[in-house]
């Protein structure tokens, strides 16, 4: 069995249910948006599990509770082997300390789509790689970098129902949510709006990861695609592996699209808008 070395204890690493494992994502991911207020070269997922580790340890909670172990492996399947913490280096009530002494990072570390297979996925051990994924993504606006973030939940559910409202036919939800992206676009909002935003959030989750909206051609094009930002939002909403594969099918067949052909564009007609530009005081 596994172990990891905490402040010099060797610690057994012991295997946990699923459901523990998920069940720490959702309770980790909403600590990825303060994880994102944090340079993206200083930004490291690893710091979600050692954070909550030293936290419970300072209350006494022993090794082997399941959601320190499943922090444990996290720690594991990141590379960590050595590591150090401390509650406040003073022995005040300062900032806890957390060192990584001994780290190799591994596929999960790097955010490599092998991270999220059908062992990981079945036991539950991906759910990091996929928190991993969310704090590091961005996405390509007519070739200008953004990154992604994590929008309210309100914003993003709004712009989806936008989408969904304005589908035709049996056009499929990425192409509808495209679509409603060059439209808000086209109305005047820019990266800075949060329905903008919002909208590239839900085209990451699909896996698209560059746009560019062509106005005076009207119609939008896809530049490019990421398995890993598909795979990891199916993953934390909930999908098992049988339909990860298939949404890895799905975005494989878009990048094959675009290797072979120059570009991939989406017909748009602007003929109502969905959004107005708001008024900045």
């Amino acid at each position: 069995m596994p172990n990891i070395t905490i402040n010099q204890e060797s610690v057994s690493l012991i295997e946990q249910e699923r459901v523990t494992f998920q069940r720490f994502a959702e309770l980790a991911f909403p600590q990825c948006v303060t994880l994102l207020g944090i340079p993206r070269e200083r930004r490291f997922i690893s710091m979600l599990p050692a954070s909550y580790v030293l936290k419970r340890r300072e209350d006494g909670v022993e090794w082997d509770d399941p959601m320190v172990q499943v922090a444990l492996w996290n720690l594991h399947d990141l590379g960590v082997a050595e590591m150090s913490l401390e509650a406040d280096p003073e022995g005040g009530d300062g900032d806890p300390q957390i060192r990584f002494d001994r780290a190799e990072a591994t596929d999960m570390a790097h955010g490599r789509e092998s991270s999220i297979n059908f062992s990981t996925v079945k036991s539950g051990r991906a759910f990091i790689a996929a928190l991993n994924n969310v704090v590091h993504r961005s996405f390509f606006f007519n070739g200008v970098e953004h990154e992604i973030g994590i929008q309210p939940r309100p914003e993003v559910e709004k712009i989806a129902e936008l989408a969904h409202k304005g589908r035709r036919n049996e056009e499929g939800l990425l192409f509808a949510i495209a679509r409603t992206f060059a439209n808000m676009v086209q109305q005047g909002l820019t990266v800075e709006d949060i329905e903008v935003k919002s909208g590239m959030e839900l085209l990451s989750n699909l896996g698209c990861t560059a746009i560019s909206v062509v106005p005076d051609e009207d119609r939008v094009v896809f530049n490019g695609f990421s398995v890993m930002s598909a795979m990891s939002s199916g993953l934390l909403q909930g999908l098992n592996w049988d339909h990860l594969k298939k949404v890895k099918e799905n975005v494989q067949m878009m990048i094959e699209q675009i290797e072979t052909r120059d570009e991939t564009p989406i017909v748009q007609q602007s003929n109502r808008p969905v959004a107005k530009r708001r008024r900045r005081n």
